[in-house]
Order: C-alpha cells, then sequence, then structure tokens
C-alpha cells in the first residue's frame, strides 16, 4: 500500500496502543511518580551509537549488495524484481530496521534520560526525524547532521527561556519552524517510488 498513509497510520496505531496499555497497566495516562527509575542503561551507550550509527548505516546502504538492492527497490522497484531481487522482501526489511533504531530511541529517552514512561512523551518528535530524513536528502548522515542542527535549536530555545522576554511557547516552537523552513528551501528529492504501490 502506499508508504506514506500506511507509516501515518502504523504511527497513529503505535501511539494509541502505548496509551491503552498504559492505562491497563496503571489505571491511567501516566504510571505513578514513584514508577520512576533511575538511568537503567549509561547515557554513553547511546551516545556512541548516534556518533556511530549513520557512519555504519551510510556504509550498509552505498558499500554493501544489501544497501545497494534496497536502495533500487527504493528507486525503481520493477528493475529490481527484473534483476531477480524481491522487493517485498527488501522493504519489509528496511521497515524492521528502521522501526529497530526508532524503538533504541524510545529506549533512550523512558530508560536513560525521562526514567519512566509517559503518554506521548516524545511529543512529535518522531515527525521530526521524518523532517530530518528529508531536510538530509534521504541519506544517513545528511540526517545525522539534520539532527544535530534540531537538537542545537532545541538547546538554545531552552537556554533562552529565562533570559529573554519572549513567551515561551514562541521560543518551544523554535526548533519546529526551523524544520519547516529547511525543509522548504532544500527541497530534497525524495525516493522515486516513494508513496507508490507496486502497480503504479
Amino acid at each position: 500500500m502506499n508508504h506514506i498513509v500506511s507509516g501515518v497510520a502504523l504511527n497513529i496505531l503505535a501511539l494509541q496502543t502505548t496509551t491503552f496499555l498504559l492505562r491497563r497497566a496503571f489505571n491511567q495516562a501516566d504510571p505513578p511518580r514513584d514508577a520512576r527509575v533511575d538511568a537503567l542503561i549509561p547515557i554513553d551507550w547511546f551516545i556512541l551509537f548516534a556518533l556511530l550509527a549513520p557512519v555504519l548505516v551510510h556504509f550498509a546502504l552505498y558499500h554493501t549488495t544489501f544497501g545497494l538492492r534496497l536502495r533500487a527497490v527504493g528507486e525503481r522497484p520493477e528493475s529490481a524484481r527484473m534483476a531477480g531481487v524481491n522487493p517485498m522482501r527488501l522493504r519489509l526489511a528496511g521497515l524492521l530496521l528502521s522501526g529497530a533504531f526508532g524503538g533504541v530511541a524510545g529506549v533512550y529517552l523512558s530508560l536513560s534520560q525521562v526514567g519512566r514512561f509517559g503518554d506521548d512523551m516524545v511529543s512529535g518528535r518522531g515527525f521530526i526525524a521524518l523532517a530530518a530524513v528529508i531536510c538530509g536528502r534521504w541519506t544517513p548522515l545528511g540526517a545525522a547532521a539534520a539532527a544535530l542542527v534540531f537538537g542545537f535549536f532545541d538547546a538554545l530555545q531552552l537556554q533562552l527561556q529565562g533570559n529573554v522576554r519572549v513567551p515561551g511557547e514562541f521560543l518551544r516552537m523554535m526548533p519546529y519552524v526551523f524544520t519547516i523552513l529547511a525543509a522548504l528551501a532544500l527541497r530534497p528529492t525524495p525516493p522515486a517510488a516513494l508513496g507508490k504501490t507496486d502497480e503504479e
């Protein structure tokens, strides 16, 4: 099915499923305050992973057979199929790998930074990650650079909140506004087969 529509649907399903399970477990949208735990996984591990992952993924995509085939089914799945490659299998592998990376991000947030899980604790940052991929021109290193810039503006608004006489809401929207402007200015070209079904 259409990748964009199904991706948004899966995202909403995941959000509502966690809310449902959280309420079933704790009878409320947030766990009790004493459910907070000190960092179970040292943050240093996540920093190391964040530094290594873009380089490793870039190498895998551009210097391995699997990466070449994965990019091929994103650009021209019909050509890959004619070469004997199963596009569905590779797309499923890409989906599972990207889900694993998203899971690592969730583990960092809940077990290392915050120490507890709460309803909608990501606050839309998953869509910012998607915007980082777009601003990074659909490359791992570009997406990592865009994420660093977003992180800079996120940290900047935190520093400015107590030092300037500007409404907090305006400062908090800075990273999101920058992301939108960057996506509009760069106008990156997505993979040719993105958002298209196999029949199109």
